[in-house]
């Protein structure tokens, strides 16, 4: 379905080729693209869509040959949206296939359940969270009815369950009407039963093609030392994992252990009026505790964090460090909390990613300033513009813009998104030292493995309310909780249940 031969991409002002001499055949079926954050992937993707070089500049050369239409979804959904409302989102797709009006309102409703996504088709774009941008751009392409699909990261900002649901329903699609598909997905235990081919890039090489069952488990330690993703479980199941095998390592989890200290803030009644809104949340918070906010999409999660962070008006008491949050003033109240979007490009001030990390660690050394940056591994793009960095990268800059500034209060919107299983194991690490120098944590996320390892008081949401506040082992024992919020226990704490009830079998004998 598409041939790759001997393609080379760098892009505008940088010195190294993103892509290098790759050639490769994608076959009818489903085609996973596997590396590091920041080894070509998305840029490989684009190639494949016919995007570079003629919308995306770019120095190419070789050749890509397509034997079909293409619908591609973005990592960021809102790249691809130009219309206001999700009605007039998925019509614009229908009318570039010439497809009748009168036959539209029909398509319309039953691609938007097709994704999870029965809204009103008059409902606002941008009064959508970021898993449902996600389910809407899927819809808008899926209208596009082509002959291969391009998917990057699909699952990434939607809810655990969410992200099965959505994966079998893509697969069921690709075998009704013989798709091929092309994805990125760094959730591979959700996608690996579906994929025919893994193609392994490394710095922008082709270094191994294979079905997954020949790569996993035979080069699981190999991948793992390098940050690439590996799953958790697959190829076996949670009965069948090898006890004293590196994917039972891997789900080992120590407990986590709250860390006590004094009243930072006190929340009474909280409420607001955004798209999502909040409802009567009452809550405290102390020091150097790490909370962790869980929700299906549009539970309120972010919503929840724009208020705390005083970017949304609000009704109700927010009393922080013991004053009204309101009597601060703006300067002084951003001086104690810091803030990482969920989307990372909304933060960026300054030209280059070197100079972003100058001026939001002014008080740090320039050895401090470079440790950071090669920690976080931006030091090889240090020179380039924020704006253009791959999605991941993006990540790692905005949450590396609020490390080490001394804040009492941090609060991120998916700080993980988009990275590979070291730059993940990293970022959490610099995060784990801003709480250990005291820093109180509050960080959405859709990982219930970070929430097993790292979290000491988990919040979940339920349609603006607060359905839970307690600490994840409470959390993961109420299964109507978790089914009706859209989570799941974490792999790793349903694999230490396998294990206590074999150990019990065998006491028992």
């Amino acid at each position: 379905m598409i041939t790759v031969d001997d393609l080379s991409i760098r892009y505008p002002g940088q010195m190294k080729s993103v892509l290098d001499h790759v050639s490769l055949t994608i076959e009818q079926g489903t085609t996973l693209l596997l590396g590091r954050s920041g080894s070509g992937k998305t840029t490989l993707l684009h190639a494949l869509a016919g995007l570079t070089p003629e919308t995306i500049e770019v120095e190419q050369t070789g050749t890509v040959t397509r034997s079909g239409s293409v619908g591609v979804l973005f990592q960021n959904p809102e790249e691809q949206f130009c219309m206001e409302t999700i009605g007039r989102e998925i019509a614009f797709s229908l009318e570039n296939r010439s497809i009748p009006s009168a036959e539209m309102e029909e398509r319309i409703e039953r691609l938007l359940a097709l994704v999870g996504l029965p809204l009103p088709f008059s409902t606002p774009i941008a009064s959508l969270s970021g898993g449902m941008k996600q389910r809407l751009a899927l819809a808008a392409v899926l209208a596009l009815e082509p002959a291969i699909l391009l998917l990057d990261e699909p699952t990434a900002q939607i809810d655990p369950i969410g992200q099965h649901e959505l994966m079998a329903l893509i697969f069921r699609i690709q075998k009704e009407h013989d798709l091929t598909i092309v994805l990125i997905e760094h959730q591979l235990d959700v996608c690996l039963p579906y994929i025919d081919k893994i193609v392994l890039l490394e710095d922008g090489s082709v270094t191994a093609t294979a079905h997954p069952q020949d790569l996993f488990p035979q080069a699981y330690t190999e991948l793992q030392s390098k940050g690439i993703a590996v799953p958790s479980l697959y190829p076996y199941t949670l009965e069948t994992l090898p006890i004293d095998g590196p994917q039972a390592a891997r789900l080992h989890v120590l407990p986590s252990v709250a860390t006590a200290g004094t009243a930072l803030l006190h929340v009474a009644a909280l409420s607001t009026k955004a798209p999502y809104p909040l409802t009567d949340a009452t809550f405290s918070l102390k020091t150097g505790e790490w909370v962790m906010l869980l929700g299906a999409n549009g539970s309120g999660k972010s919503t929840l964090l724009a208020t705390l962070g005083r970017l949304l008006s609000h009704r109700g008491t927010y009393r922080f460090q013991e004053r009204p949050a309101q009597r601060y003033s703006r300067r002084r109240f951003y001086e104690h909390v810091g803030y990482v979007f969920q989307q990372p490009d909304l933060q960026f001030l300054k030209l280059t990613v070197e100079a972003e990390i100058d001026w939001s660690h002014r008080a740090a050394t320039s050895d401090e300033r470079t440790a950071l940056l090669e920690r976080l591994e931006l030091a090889s793009v240090k020179e380039q513009s924020p704006l253009a960095l791959s999605t991941g990268q993006q990540r790692r800059l905005s949450v590396a813009t609020m490390l080490g500034q001394t804040k009492d209060l941090l609060l991120l919107d998916e700080p993980t998104f988009g990275q590979d299983g070291l730059t993940t194991r990293r970022l959490m690490e610099q995060l784990l030292t801003e709480q250990q120098n005291g820093t109180t944590l509050v960080m959405a996320t859709h990982d219930m493995e970070l929430v097993a390892r790292y979290a000491d008081r988990v919040l979940v949401m339920e349609q603006g309310r607060i359905a839970f506040d307690g600490r994840p082992s409470e959390l993961f024992a109420d299964v109507p909780l978790l089914e009706r919020c859209q989570l799941q226990r974490p792999l790793s704490y349903q694999f230490q249940e396998v294990k206590r009830h074999a150990d019990e079998r065998v006491t028992v004998r």
